[in-house]
Formats: structure tokens, sequence, C-alpha cells
């Protein structure tokens, strides 16, 4: 157990962030034409860093004295952090493929401080000081509630809640944010194939139909081996991020485990939640697939660069009640949710066909004042009328996607567009509300409502609903019982 002797970090740590930099540095130095004096003044200035570093190492210590934790650190201006246990909201640890190599860990301890001053890190110590220190913060910390509050099993096991296999992640990231990697090299390639073939033209569109040219059939197969080739990178990326991924619970800490190559565990106490959202896109909804998020009240970037939080990147719909019995009880069977009032429609089309229709009167007016040419003015009638369609057809999807419900343990919002996002709040930590309404929405009687949680991200806001019952869900989501159970019991601390 860590007791109120300080402890430091590995004595490799020192080097580890230097090792990275070590083939950059290398391969600088082999095709530098004066690589022979270049790099014996790059290995020079690296001993020096791993000096600079090692002092600091010297000066950096850890402890946990009673219910905090105290840091030390800084050679000439000393630093003394101290953390309270009972707000620690989330535990990261991350071992990166140099870590794991040298049988190390990252540990990052975040609190609901906004800003980088929210992490601890601890980099690096052994991964037995990582999972020692781990049990250690969590024991310390709030008593945990009973199996009875959070709804889990009996036992003090570790049980799986999710697994995704490596097939399931490949869909993952050919229907996910990494595909657009594909549609930006087909732009790139064609850019190329307009460089190789000047002089297409419709005798080489024909060409390309019946594949009868040579050079023309070269270039297809080109453009559909990068093609599937970027799929592949596109699927292989979310393997290499998220392979191994397995949810568990023990009590009531929500620990996921991840990566290939660099591993990363994070862990969330579940009175600590904040947020669950939930996103889907066309081909997921055809496929009945969504990606959740569990969004904790952490304050700083997490160990990946995200939010503090726990990613599930891609799962059934249908197992969707599943996982949300075990992270939101409240959330497993929520109730239908409420349509916006058809006022909300008008907003809806002025917000998105109302900025391409004053583009399209202020671009028809120039192409006028101009005296085009009848091919002009034929092309911006095309192209005005497809952007007020696109527009209309995007009004009409995100208006049809919108909606919400309240209940006394939950909020639900849900908005968007061809991606639509869902999220779901439970009343008690709503930390304050912001009810606003524009003048256009005032002349419809329309507000937008706020809920801020803890922690960083967007909050979550129900659009376009009638003023008084915004006002009645904000009034019932402050003063909500769970509310006020949360605050005594999380909050203050014990």
């Amino acid at each position: 157990m860590l007791g109120p002797e300080p402890r430091r970090l590995h004595p490799l740590s020192p080097v580890l962030d230097l090792v990275g930099a070590v083939p950059s540095i290398l391969f600088l130095g082999l095709i530098t034409p004066s690589s022979l004096v270049l790099l014996p003044a790059v290995l020079a200035l690296g001993g020096v860093l791993v000096a600079v570093r090692f002092v600091g190492w010297s000066r950096f210590s850890y402890a946990v004295v009673g219910r905090e934790l105290i840091v030390e650190s800084g050679v000439i201006s000393r630093s003394r952090r101290v953390v309270p246990l009972d707000r620690i909201q989330q535990i990261d640890i991350q071992r990166r493929i140099r870590h794991r190599v040298a049988g190390l860990s990252v540990v990052r301890i975040d609190t609901a401080v906004v800003g980088d001053a929210a992490e601890v890190v601890l980099d690096a110590v052994s991964e037995a000081e990582a999972e020692r220190l781990r049990t250690v913060l969590r024991s310390a910390g709030p008593v945990a509630p009973t199996v009875g509050e959070v709804g889990g099993a009996a036992g003090d096991h570790e049980r799986e809640v999710l697994r995704i296999p490596a097939a399931r992640l490949a869909v993952a990231g050919l229907t996910g944010s990494k595909l657009l990697v594909v549609f930006v090299a087909i732009g790139a390639l064609m850019g190329i194939v307009d460089d190789l073939r000047p002089g297409w033209d419709e005798d080489s569109l024909d060409a390309v139909a019946g594949a009868s040219s040579p050079g023309t059939l070269a270039v297809v197969v080109v453009v559909g081996l990068a093609l599937v080739g970027w799929l592949a990178v596109a699927a292989g990326a979310s393997i290499v991020s998220y392979g191994g991924y397995r949810l568990t619970r023990r009590h009531d800490v929500l620990r996921v485990r991840r990566g290939l190559l660099d591993q990363r565990e994070a862990s969330i106490e579940l009175h600590r939640v904040q947020a669950v959202w939930i996103r889907e896109n066309p081909a997921r909804r055809a496929l009945g697939l969504v990606s959740v998020t569990i969004q904790s009240a952490g304050g700083a970037e997490g160990a990946d660069g995200g939010d503090s939080r726990i990613d599930v990147p891609i799962l059934a719909r249908r197992d969707l009640g599943g996982l949300l019995a075990e992270v939101l009880p409240a959330a497993a069977e929520p109730p239908p949710l409420l349509p916006p009032p058809p006022a909300a429609r008008r907003r809806t089309w002025v917000r998105s066909v109302g900025p391409v229709a004053l583009l399209v009167v202020a671009v028809g007016t120039a192409v006028l004042l101009l005296d085009a040419g009848p091919s002009a003015v034929g092309a911006f009638g095309v192209a005005a009328v497809l952007g007020l369609a696109a527009a209309a057809t995007a009004a009409e999807v995100g208006f049809a996607a919108r909606g919400w419900t309240a209940t006394p343990e939950l909020v639900v919002a849900r908005e968007g567009g061809l991606i639509r996002v869902t999220a779901l709040v439970p009343s008690a930590k709503v930390q304050s509300t912001r009810l606003r309404s524009s003048p256009f929405q005032r002349r419809v009687d329309l507000a937008t409502l706020a809920l801020d949680v803890a922690g960083r991200g967007d909050a979550p806001r129900i659009l376009d609903v009638e003023v008084d019952r915004l006002e009645r869900l904000r009034l019932d989501a402050l003063a909500a019982p769970a509310a006020r159970r949360d605050e005594g019991a999380v909050r203050r601390g014990p």
C-alpha cells in the first residue's frame, strides 16, 4: 500500500519521452549532407536533455497522506499540489509501445477542474505500481455505493459488460469519421488523373466505360486499388486504436481496456457519470449500430487527447439498453421522446434555408449586374436550385430528428440531421441551466434550454420548445430529489 513516504517515478522516466524522437533524429542526421557533424551534435543535445530531465525526475515525488494525494515537483521553483481523493473523477493508465517494452505505465489522475491543471500525470511507473496506485486511490476515496444502490451483481469480482471483436471494430472504421479520409484521397487521386490525362474528353470517358484503352484501364485499376487501400486504412486504424476492447465493471467502477499498440485503461466511478451521448450516422442507422460516449466530470484532456470519458466505438442498437442499464439505469427504458412544436419547423427552415437564400440573392444580383452570358446564368440557376433543395432537405431531416423528454431522474435531448446525437443527462448532475430565447424565437414563444454538467465538452440542449415547458423543466431539474441526494453524497464528499 502507498503511504505517507514520498515515492519517485521509475528511473527510466527521464529518457522515455526522448525515445520516440530517436528515429526522426537519426533519419535527419542521415539525410543531411553534413550528417557527420550534425549527428554528434544532435546526440550531444539529447544527452543534455536527458540530464535536465533526470534532475527534474529527482525533484518529483508523490504520496498519499490521509485522504489526499500530494505531488511535489520543480527544480528551482518548488510546487506542491494537493488533490483530495474524493475529488478524483477518473484514473487512466496508458502504455505506449516504449512503455510496454520497459514494463512501465503512465497514470493520469483527473479531477473536475477545467484546464490542464486538472490532471496529475505520473510518467512513468511500473505496471504493478500503476495498479496499486489506482487501487489505493479508489479505496481511499468516497465510500463506494452498495451493490443495491448501483444495481450491480453481488460479489467482489470484475465482470465483463462488453467486448468488441476485431470484425466489429473494422465496421466501426468503415462507417465512422475515419472513412472521411477516403473522400479526401479520392479528390487527390482525381487531381492526379487530370494531370496524367490532360486530354481527357468525351472519347476518354467512352474509353473508361468500355475499358478499351490500356492507359485508361490502368488509371481505373490504380484508383480502385487506392480506394480499397484507404478503406483498409480506415478499418485498420479503428482496430489498432480499439483492438482488444473490453469494458468491465467491479462494484461501481466501470473500466475499459483497449489498443493494440498503445494500450489504454480508463476507469470511471458510475456515480460520477455526467452524461451519456449516443451518436448515429445514416450508415450506422441502416445497419442498426450506434456509438456511445460516457462522460465524467474530468476537466482536462484525457490520455488520448479527448475529454475525460469512456468511448464505445460501435454497438448494436439492440444491445444499447443493456449497456445503459449498467451505466445509467434510469435511461435503460426512457419514455418516448416528445416532438418539437410546429413552430419549431419554421425556425428550423429559417436557420437552414435562410442563409442559402440570402447567398443566392446576392450572387444572382451580381450575375445580373455583370451581364453574364446564358451559360453562366444557367449554371447559377442549377446551383441555386440544388443549394436550396439541399438546405430544405437538411431542415426537414433536422426537424424530424429532434425530440426531448424528462423524468424526475433523467433528461433526454436529441438533435442533429444526418448525424443524430442523443444526450442522456441524470437530473442529479445538472450543475446549472441556461434558458435563451432569440428575438425570432420570442416571436413564436420558443426558447432553447442548455443543461450544464461538470467537465469539458458541449452542454446538452433542448432546442426550440415552448418557453413555459422549458421553464418548468429547468426548475424541476435543479430541484429534483436526485439532485439533492447527489449534492450531499458526492459533491460535499464524506
